[in-house]
């Protein structure tokens, strides 16, 4: 047997038993040659290593879905608040000496009217901050907060808000069941409008609170 046979009987030799390394053949400068293995590092493909960018995207995707849909739910309940606490606001007048007698057509001479119209600004004031800083977080993300706390603090606040609408509407809404009066019945029906809308805030506001529940939860597991 030549020296080339040699060499081809070594190498199919070592490539049989060491599947992870690699031949190396060198030639001295004598016709003697010299084979050499070295251990290579052999990495599968990994199927994980496909799919990050199209999870990645996914997840982007549907974050930013999430935010854009509680920003149009708060956008939606700011605009409510602003018609109830504006419906009560007009009735704002003092009453002529003349009919100091007679039931006020001022919603600030009753304690639940005054509180339905304390609630709608309350609501008005935090869904407008919500909504600037929804803004902030689609152009800039965290901007303003950071995301984690801003989870936190919404789910908390959602809920706070929630109890205080529905509960004012409630309010109002007794409120006109035992007001029948004549002198009043502008201050009424403005009541009547600005508990509807009070209530509708607080549906909208509710679907809100459930995608802050929702961004809360996924937190944990993402």
């Amino acid at each position: 047997m030549n020296l080339s046979s040699i060499i081809f009987f070594v190498i199919r030799k070592l490539m049989k038993e060491h599947k992870d390394h690699v031949v190396v053949i060198t030639y001295g400068p004598s016709s003697e040659g010299s084979v050499t293995a070295s251990p290579i590092s052999h990495q599968t493909p990994s199927s994980f290593a496909y799919s990050v960018t199209p999870s990645a995207s996914r997840f982007s995707s549907r974050r930013a879905s999430v935010n854009v849909s509680g920003l149009v739910l708060r956008f939606i309940t700011l605009v409510l608040c602003f018609v109830s606490a504006l419906s009560l606001a007009v009735n704002v007048h003092r009453p002529s000496l003349r009919h100091q007698t007679q039931s006020s057509s001022s919603f600030a001479s009753y304690p639940e009217l005054l509180y339905c119209f304390g609630v709608a600004v309350t609501g008005f004031v935090y869904t407008s901050l919500q909504t600037f800083k929804g803004v902030c977080d689609i152009t800039h993300r965290g901007v303003l907060i950071s995301e984690p706390l801003s989870d936190y603090i919404s789910f908390i606040l959602d809920q706070v808000i929630c109890y205080l609408l529905v509960s004012s509407s409630s309010v109002a809404i007794a409120w006109i069941q035992h007001r029948n009066e004549d002198a009043i019945k502008t201050l009424r029906n403005s009541s009547i409008v600005s508990a509807s809308m009070s209530f509708s805030a607080f549906v909208v506001l509710t679907l809100s609170t459930l995608l802050s529940g929702y961004k809360l939860c996924k937190r944990f597991m993402w």
